[in-house]
C-alpha cells in the first residue's frame, strides 16, 4: 500500500469555523461604523466616491486574510448596511462594484502570494520535497540492491546523497533568500505591468480622440501619464529598497499589499469615474476625463496611504485571528 505524502498545503477554499465567521462579522461591523464615524467627522464621506476610501480598508483585509470570495461578500454586505446609516448622497449600484471588487481583488493576491507562492518557495516546503524525493528514491534504491543490480544502486545512491546535501544546505539557510527574491521579482513584475497597461490605455485613448484631455482636470497628456504611474514607479522602488533592508516577515506581507493596492487604482479609477458620470456628473461621458483625472490626482496618496494602514491592521488582526488556529471551532 503506497503512503500518500502531503507537502502541499493551499486551500481555495479554507476551512470555515466558528470563530473564522466571527471575525468576518467584525470585520463587517468595523467597515460600516468606520464609515459612519468617518461620515459624521468628514461630511464629504456621505458622498460615494468619498466614502469608498473608508470603507474598503476593512474589506481589503477581509479579502487579504480570509480569500476572494469571502472579501466580495464583506464588501457588499459592507455597502448595503452603510446605506442603511449613511444617507446615499447619489447611489450608483457602480460604487458598489468597486467596494466589492477591493474584496475581490486583494483575495487574489492574497491567494497567490501568501498561499501559493509562500508555500512553494518556502524553506519547509521545498525540505518537504525533497524528503519526498528522498524517500522516492530510497524505495528504487532497495529494490535494486534487491536484484543485485549495482549500477543502478551506485546510481541511486549518489542523487540521495545529493539531495541529502541539497536539504542541508536548504535547512542552515536561515536566511530565506529564495523566497523573498520570488517577492521581489514577482512584485516588481506586477507593478511594471499595471505601469504598462496605464501607458498603453492612455497612448491609445489619446490617439483614437485628442480631445478626451479638453475635459480633464489635466490637459497634458505627459503630465496626466506621468501623475498615474509616479505612485506606481516609487512602489517598484520601495520593494527593491525593501528586499534588502526589511525582515522577511515583513517583507512578504507588504509586497502583496502593495501589488493589489496597485492593482485597486488601476481597476477602480475607471469604474469610479463612470459611477461618478451616472450619479454627480450629468450622465453625458464626454466628461468622463474630468472624473477619472480627479481620481488620478488622488491616486499615489491613496495608494500610499491604503499601504501602510491595511499592512498595519493586517499585523494586528492577523495574530488574532491565527491565534489558536488549531482550534477546531
Amino acid at each position: 500500500m503506497k503512503e500518500k505524502l502531503k507537502i502541499w498545503n493551499i486551500k481555495l477554499f479554507p476551512k470555515w469555523t466558528i470563530r473564522k465567521m466571527a471575525f468576518v462579522a467584525i470585520l463587517i461591523a468595523i467597515s460600516v461604523a468606520f464609515t459612519i464615524i468617518s461620515a459624521q467627522i468628514v461630511p464629504l464621506v456621505n458622498i460615494q466616491s468619498y466614502k469608498f476610501s473608508f470603507i474598503g480598508l476593512p474589506i481589503k483585509i477581509s479579502g487579504f486574510i480570509f480569500g476572494p470570495f469571502v472579501g466580495l461578500f464583506v464588501g457588499i454586505v459592507s455597502d448595503f448596511l452603510s446605506l442603511l446609516f449613511i444617507p446615499p448622497a447619489g447611489y450608483n449600484p457602480v460604487y458598489t462594484v468597486a467596494i466589492a471588487v477591493n474584496g475581490i481583488v486583494s483575495g487574489i493576491f492574497g491567494f497567490y502570494f501568501v498561499q501559493f507562492i509562500k508555500n512553494a518557495f518556502s524553506k519547509d516546503y521545498r525540505l518537504a520535497k525533497i524528503s519526498v524525493k528522498i524517500y522516492l528514491l530510497n524505495i528504487k534504491y532497495n529494490n535494486y540492491q534487491a536484484k543485485e543490480n549495482f549500477y543502478l544502486v551506485d546510481k541511486y545512491a549518489n542523487k540521495i546523497i545529493r539531495l541529502q546535501h541539497k536539504s542541508k544546505y536548504i535547512s542552515e539557510d536561515s536566511s530565506n533568500k529564495l523566497l523573498a527574491n520570488i517577492y521581489l521579482i514577482n512584485g516588481v513584475a506586477f507593478l511594471l505591468m499595471v505601469a504598462a497597461i496605464i501607458g498603453i490605455y492612455m497612448s491609445i485613448a489619446y490617439d483614437r480622440n485628442p480631445a478626451i484631455l479638453n475635459n480633464s482636470l489635466i490637459r497634458d497628456k505627459t503630465i496626466l501619464l506621468i501623475l498615474m504611474i509616479s505612485g506606481i514607479l516609487l512602489m517598484v522602488v520601495f520593494i527593491i529598497i525593501g528586499r534588502f533592508t526589511l525582515k522577511l516577515e515583513r517583507y512578504t506581507v507588504l509586497v502583496p499589499i502593495i501589488v493589489f493596492s496597485a492593482f485597486l487604482e488601476l481597476i477602480n479609477t475607471p469604474i469610479l469615474s463612470v459611477g461618478d458620470v451616472l450619479s454627480l456628473g450629468s450622465g453625458n461621458f464626454d466628461n468622463y476625463f474630468f472624473w477619472v483625472s480627479q481620481h488620478i490626482l488622488t491616486s499615489p496618496i491613496k495608494i500610499w496611504f491604503n499601504m501602510f494602514v491595511i499592512y498595519y491592521s493586517y499585523m494586528i488582526v492577523s495574530k488574532l485571528i491565527n491565534k489558536n488556529s488549531h482550534l477546531t471551532y
